[in-house]
């Protein structure tokens, strides 16, 4: 039998034996940093809950301190399926009455039934939405489907749809706008040969094609009417005066002076016995030359009448021709009058000769288009080469203007194109039977200052307009208040958990005893007690809100108080509240000089972070040192168990040597 110096063997459980030693070492020391850890840990989350309950009460102050609680509007529609609205603060309380006159809608046109197997030629479509514009190629052979795929594919396309409608007659192209209101008219113009069924999808409406007709007219008749209304009022105003003039002379002067009616005169018979007398000669020659005193040696206004009776005019020794033609000669007188007569061509001579000429050309002209050796257009060039610039520019002008009128009424005569399925119009509604307001969709925004109203419905003729009334948002501040004193209730029955001592069990909350809870429910109370003094005289303190401190130490409500200063002095409640100096601001004040950055509260939570990091290092040290004793306690172990080992072969070898 083998015998274990010290009762040790071979076959011991080292690793055992060393955890049960390092274990024994770590427990105590690790017991007191988890302990610790889960106090820190349980401290945080109380000051946690203690802070996240005095931010509820912030955030709610900070809503009265800028007044966004009085400021809430509602608003309410006597007729929601006719129109209902919303409201800003901008709006002012309220009641009008709206009639819906027209709801805002879309345009949408429609073509006439095509044939099935339909195929277009070449052309260009131009389409237009309102003041957007975009244009599409239709190739030839293109069927109905490949022209709205153009068009709803098209990149630049503003917002119009396009579609098939199968027709029990045959498909139909409909159009329609994305958007509604009048400014979003959909036009469509063609530009293909005519017999191309394309030619069917222009749309023009009938005021348009009327308007085009009618400027291609006026175009056509102010090129035709008198250049300028005061040139022609120029007119009127000298035949006027010729005709005074003339008036005056036939009462007033014997003879007269104007050529034209002298040669008037030279060329009538006067006594009409078919023969000019030499006395109708010298009256002629006479009012050719002028004036009595210009022509009767020693005329004088007193000697007038003797003059005009006794004085003889020289007998004419001029024909028949030459008296005609004496008023046209300049620097004509009775001696040199038989020279000038008959070398002088006068002006009627002239243009005699001229217009023979002229006769005879375009005789010759309308010979050769009769002959076909020119052409009308050419005989009109040759005609109008003759004329001034300014003569062949209007008659140009008056070309164009003729084609521009021709092509408008053949448009209008054969327009075939689409028609409008629905008018595009904008809403719009009457308030309070003076205001006409409008809008392109059925939201008019900012109808009253801060009220948007939403149109549904046509009101109904002869009944009552319905009314939209907007009032100050009361139960609102109601809820608010509530809510602030729910918050703090919370928070105040979050401190009692936090801090209470169970009087039979003696466990204690985890802030209990901590100086904190008391510091916070302190500062508050002294606010809820204060008094505001820029409020209103009778508005100065919570207790007239009706809201009161309790014997348990929490908040409760007086609605009776509460309704009377929120339905009487509902325009006050802001200067209470609101403000840098309200009570709002105060309670801000003291709930951040416990939650700010360097609040007591935060302080002592970032204290408590900073232990944590302490205990991480103190278990890093804890680990490093256990790690140490067990590899050393190890070594230790192994070590003995090599020697007995050892001691264990040498007493077999002398065991063996005896035996």
């Amino acid at each position: 039998m083998s015998i274990n110096p010290m009762g040790m063997g071979a076959g011991m459980d080292i690793n055992s034996m060393v955890s049960k030693i390092v274990n024994a070492e770590r427990l105590p020391k690790q017991q007191r940093i988890d302990n610790e850890r889960t106090q820190i840990d349980t401290s945080i989350s109380a000051y946690g809950r203690l802070r996240e309950s005095l931010d509820s009460m912030k955030m709610l102050m900070a809503e009265f301190r800028q007044e966004k609680a009085f400021a809430a509007r509602t608003v309410d529609s006597t007729d929601e399926s006719v129109i209902s609205a919303t409201a800003t603060t901008e709006a002012i309380a309220g009641k009008y009455a709206v009639d819906v006159l027209q709801l805002a809608q879309s345009h949408k046109i429609a073509s006439d039934v095509l044939p099935k197997d339909v195929k277009f030629d070449q052309g260009k479509l131009q389409i237009s939405l309102g003041d957007d514009s975009f244009s599409i190629d239709v190739k030839k052979n293109a069927r109905l489907v490949d022209v709205v795929r153009e068009i709803n594919s098209a990149k630049d396309n503003p917002g119009v749809r396009a579609s098939v409608i199968n027709d029990v007659e045959g498909p139909r192209m409909i159009l329609a706008s994305d958007y509604s209101g009048a400014e979003h008219n959909i036009q469509i113009s063609v530009d293909a040969e005519i017999g191309n069924p394309l030619k069917q999808f222009e749309y023009k409406t009938l005021e348009d094609r009327i308007e085009a007709l009618e400027k291609a007219r006026a175009n056509a008749q102010a090129l035709i009417a008198p250049e300028s209304v005061s040139e022609d009022e120029e007119g009127q105003d000298v035949a006027a005066l010729s005709e005074d003039a003339s008036d005056e002379e036939s009462l007033d002067q014997p003879f007269s002076a104007d050529p034209n009616a002298a040669e008037a005169n030279m060329a009538e018979d006067l006594n009409g016995d078919g023969v000019i007398s030499a006395d109708e000669m010298r009256a002629a020659v006479a009012a050719a030359t002028g004036k009595p005193e210009d022509t009767i040696p020693g005329w004088s206004e007193t000697a007038s009448g003797t003059l005009l009776d006794s004085y003889q005019f020289p007998e004419p020794e001029l024909d028949q021709k030459a008296l005609k033609k004496a008023p046209d000669v300049p620097g004509w007188s009775n001696t040199a009058s038989g020279t000038l007569t008959d070398s002088y061509v006068t002006p009627k001579e002239a243009q005699a000769a001229l217009d023979s000429e002229l006769a005879a050309e375009q005789a010759a002209i309308a010979s050769a288009v009769a002959n076909g050796d020119m052409t009308e257009e050419e005989a009109k060039a040759i005609e109008r080469a003759k004329l001034p610039k300014e003569e062949q520019e209007r008659l140009e002008q008056l070309e164009v203007a003729q084609k521009a009128l021709v092509a408008a009424q053949s448009s209008f005569d054969a327009y075939n194109g689409m028609t409008e399925v629905q008018a595009a119009q904008d809403s719009m509604v009457m308030l309070d039977g003076v205001a006409q307001l409008s809008s392109d969709n059925n939201v008019i925004e900012n109808a009253i200052d801060g009220v948007d109203l939403t149109v549904k419905n046509l009101s109904k003729p002869g009944e009552k307009p319905a009314e939209i009334g907007i009032e100050y948002d009361r139960q609102r501040v109601q809820n608010d208040i509530e809510q602030f004193v729910a918050a703090y209730n919370q928070f105040y029955q979050t401190t009692k958990d936090l801090s209470a001592v169970d009087p039979v069990t003696g466990q204690m909350g985890p802030l209990a005893g901590d100086s904190i809870v008391r510091n916070a429910e302190s500062r508050l109370k002294s606010v809820f007690s204060t008094s505001i003094e820029k409020a209103p005289e009778d508005i100065k303190s919570l207790t007239e809100f009706g809201i009161t401190t309790t014997r348990q130490g929490n908040l409760e409500i007086n609605y009776e108080m509460l309704n009377k200063q929120i339905n009487n002095n509902f325009n006050k409640l802001g200067e209470f509240f609101g403000g840098n100096d309200g009570f709002a601001k105060k309670v801000e004040d003291a709930i951040h000089s416990l939650t700010g950055m360097t609040g007591t509260i935060r302080t002592r939570e970032q204290g408590m972070v900073e232990r944590n990091y302490r205990l991480n290092d103190d278990q890093d040290s804890l680990d490093r040192r256990m790690q140490s004793l067990e590899q050393r306690t190890h070594a230790k172990f192994t070590a003995m168990q090599d020697a007995t080992s050892n001691m264990q072969s040498q007493l077999a070898g002398l065991m063996s040597a005896i035996g």
